[in-house]
C-alpha cells in the first residue's frame, strides 16, 4: 500500500531537484568586477529575474537586489567624443532602484580606453563611485540592456 505512494514520492523529489539544477544552470553573469579594496558588484539574471550584488570576494553580499526587466532602466550612448584617442565613445548603463537609492552599473568605451563602475544615488545626489580593477571585468551588458526600459531623460 505505502510502495506507490514511495514510488510518486521519489518521482517527485527526482523532478524538483532536476529543475532546481536547470534553473541554477541557467544563471548568466550580465556584469561583474572588484574594486581595490576587494569588494566585487554581480549582476547576474536566472529565471528572468535580474540580480545585483555588492559584498566582500567570497562572503554573503552586503547588497541583494532582485529585480524583473521592468522594474529596471537603462541608457545606452554612443557619441563622438572630440577628447578621446578615436574621437568616439559607447555609455552603456543598467540601473536597479531601491527606495531613494539607485544603483548605476556602467560600462564605458572611451576611445580605446576601457573603463567600469559603479555609482551610487539617493535622490539623485551621488554619494560614491566604485571603480572596478581592470583586470576584474566581465561586461556583456551590451547583450542584456537593449531588452529594458529606458531611463527617462
Amino acid at each position: 500500500m505505502y510502495k506507490p505512494l514511495l514510488k510518486i514520492t521519489a518521482l517527485l523529489s527526482f523532478f524538483i531537484l532536476s529543475f532546481s539544477a536547470i534553473a541554477a544552470s541557467n544563471t548568466v553573469t550580465v556584469f561583474q568586477c572588484a574594486n581595490k579594496n576587494h569588494k566585487m558588484v554581480n549582476v547576474s539574471l536566472s529565471g528572468g529575474i535580474y540580480i545585483y550584488r555588492f559584498g566582500k570576494t567570497n562572503q554573503q553580499p552586503d547588497i541583494e537586489l532582485q529585480r524583473s526587466p521592468e522594474q529596471l532602466s537603462h541608457r545606452f550612448n554612443n557619441i563622438s567624443a572630440a577628447e578621446t584617442d578615436t574621437g568616439k565613445a559607447q555609455i552603456r548603463e543598467l540601473n536597479f532602484k531601491n527606495g531613494d537609492f539607485i544603483y548605476s552599473v556602467t560600462s564605458s568605451e572611451l576611445g580605446t580606453k576601457y573603463v567600469a563602475s559603479v555609482d551610487v544615488y539617493k535622490k539623485d545626489k551621488l554619494l560614491t563611485s566604485i571603480k572596478c580593477q581592470p583586470d576584474t571585468i566581465v561586461d556583456h551588458l551590451s547583450d542584456y540592456i537593449f531588452d529594458l526600459p529606458e531611463v527617462d531623460s
